[in-house]
């Protein structure tokens, strides 16, 4: 199963060209303070392999559309593909931006170095600096801070531009990343309040947010998030040294048990509602957060709804409980069953108000509750249970980050792209990662995720994976119910929105009933096998009584 790197139409275009400089390479810029020209400095290149992999938290049907243009020869720019100010322009407004929130600092003489503190106010807190009289004198600025802006790739949600900030000689640059949100109705503060909210209660490795804009009011003229440059390089680039495929066989091993892991603590965060996280409205702390319900997002953006919250229970905002475990029996609106019904009745509900005389989906909307029905009556929709799913993870390594360090181990130094990240059924959350023992195998579905891998090592791969994630992850993973059950889901969350969608909620619902009516037969076949069996016992019980009470003899026997 090849998964190219992650280009095409998510690369933006280098128009930026000088004499001095290869139009693909990183430029370092200088900045001076107000009203003087900055510097351009060359800079050495850098292969784009080694830039992070910033591509879309899109759902299945996103990636499979990426796969295809990355595997095609034609050439696509985000600048035209999104309508964005071209790289060679937007570059200033980054370097505005940039001398906003790093200006020069005044030369701090070592006379201030040498000075003492005093505390002069009590509660032992610091309200001054005493220094000796020949240091108050105006200083000359210190010289000014160099920022490299690098052309990232971007994903289907944000425009991502790396920077690079040198102080001074004597330390460290520091690296960061520009994510600017590609589309007016783009939520930036709920993936800021995923990664707070992932580094608050997992030891899973993401990306510490720096600075948040969620205003217009700054030169990119849009809100934006910096957060720091995760180590490393995803697994999915093909021309970089983490490679998947060019890692050796003690690597991918490691590699198969560290996400495993990372996946069961994922899955260890519990809320008995699905929705999306979000920081409470109501508190000045990043870390109380809530748990929204999924909203109705179409092709022109969010659409408001009419207050549900009096006739359904499940649409409030609920705040996050840590800790919390489900009841033995748990509230009819906790049940996936009721979130299902619901989400389709949502959805329903919207196109009738959008367009009463024209309804495009609505019967498919049926069929879908329907089967949710069906799939509840077995037991296929899970246990009631929701967990933080990164829908965005399992699919393919692109938001995957490692490093291989110098002995030739290599671990997870990062996960990025959590615009998908939610709070989802359990089962969501189970997708076998086939690409780590069937990256080359041409059957790219989940229906052949438990085939046996034909190399030795490979099985090695699939044993690993399989032996530290546990029975119940595989029992979702891999049973096709589950498989569809993850389906049906992603209809109920996002919709159907598409004529593409349109055939995969048809082929989904096809799928569906040929198990469903196998499932009856059989539950049809064991019925009657049981019936048999309680006549056949009942049966030999009558013939026992009336023996004991001497009333079949043999005569009778015969005669009978």
């Amino acid at each position: 199963m090849a998964f190219p790197a992650a280009e095409g139409p998510d690369t933006e275009a280098v128009v930026e060209k000088t004499s001095r400089q290869p139009p693909s390479a990183p430029t370092w810029h200088s900045i001076k303070p107000d009203g003087v020209s900055s510097e351009f400095v060359d800079a050495p290149e850098r292969p784009l392999s080694e830039t992070e992999n910033m591509t879309p938290g899109s759902e299945k049907a996103d990636s499979r559309k990426s796969k295809k243009l990355n595997e095609s020869n034609v050439s696509f720019t985000s600048t035209i593909e999104y309508d964005q100010t071209p790289f060679d322009q937007y570059i200033h407004q980054v370097k505005e931006l940039c001398h906003l929130l790093w200006p020069p600092l005044p030369k701090i003489s070592q006379d201030v170095k040498t000075s003492r503190v005093e505390r002069l106010l009590a509660n032992n807190r610091v309200a001054g600096v005493l220094l000796p009289k020949r240091s108050r004198s105006a200083r000359a600025p210190a010289p000014p801070k160099e920022f490299l802006i690098e052309r990232l790739r971007g994903g289907g949600f944000n425009r991502v531009i790396g920077i690079t900030v040198k102080h001074s000689p004597d330390e460290e640059p520091v690296r960061l990343i520009l994510r600017v949100p590609r589309f007016d109705d783009t939520r930036p503060d709920r993936e800021v309040a995923v990664l707070h909210f992932i580094r608050h209660y997992t030891q899973i490795p993401v990306p510490e947010v720096k600075y948040v804009d969620l205003t217009s009011d700054n030169p990119l003229k849009q809100c934006y998030v910096i957060h720091n440059r995760i180590p490393g390089c995803d697994l999915q680039n093909n021309t970089g040294p983490t490679f998947y495929l060019s890692l050796n066989h003690e690597q991918k091993c490691t590699f198969a048990k560290e996400f495993a892991l990372l996946l069961l603590e994922l899955h260890d965060i519990a809320h008995p509602f699905p929705g999306l996280i979000e920081v409470s409205a109501d508190s000045d702390n990043d870390r109380s957060f809530t748990v929204r319900p999924f909203e109705l997002e179409t092709v022109s953006g969010y659409e408001r709804e009419l207050d549900l919250t009096t006739k359904l229970p499940f649409f409030q905002v609920r705040p996050f409980v840590k800790d919390w475990k489900r009841s033995e029996n748990p509230p009819r609106e906790q049940c996936t069953y009721y979130f299902m019904i619901a989400q389709f009745g949502r959805w329903k509900a919207l196109e009738l108000r959008s367009d009463p005389a024209t309804i495009s989906w609505s019967k498919s909307y049926d069929r879908l509750v329907t089967m949710a029905l069906q799939m509840d009556t077995f037991g296929f929709l899970g246990k009631d249970e929701n967990c933080i799913c990164h829908l965005d993870l399992l699919g393919a390594p692109r938001n995957i980050m490692v490093d291989i360090k110098s002995d030739g181990s290599m671990s997870i130094t990062g996960i990025l792209d959590w615009d998908s990240a939610v709070f989802a059924p359990r089962f969501a959350g189970c997708a076998p990662p086939m690409w780590l023992w069937a990256w080359d195998d041409i059957k790219e579905d989940e229906k052949h995720a438990n085939d046996t891998p034909s190399n030795p090592e490979d099985r090695e791969i699939k044993r690993i994976f399989e032996e530290t994630v546990g029975d119940w992850f595989l029992s979702y993973a891999y049973k096709p119910e589950y498989r569809l059950a993850r389906e049906l889901f992603r209809f109920a969350k996002s919709g159907i929105t598409s004529s593409t969608e349109t055939q995969e909620v048809e082929e989904l619902l096809k799928e569906w009933a040929a198990i469903y009516e196998s499932r009856v037969a059989d539950a049809e076949e064991e019925a009657t096998n049981t019936e048999d069996a309680a006549s056949e016992k009942a049966a030999e019980g009558e013939v026992d009584g009336l023996t004991e009470k001497g009333l079949l003899s043999d005569e009778r026997t015969s005669f009978v």
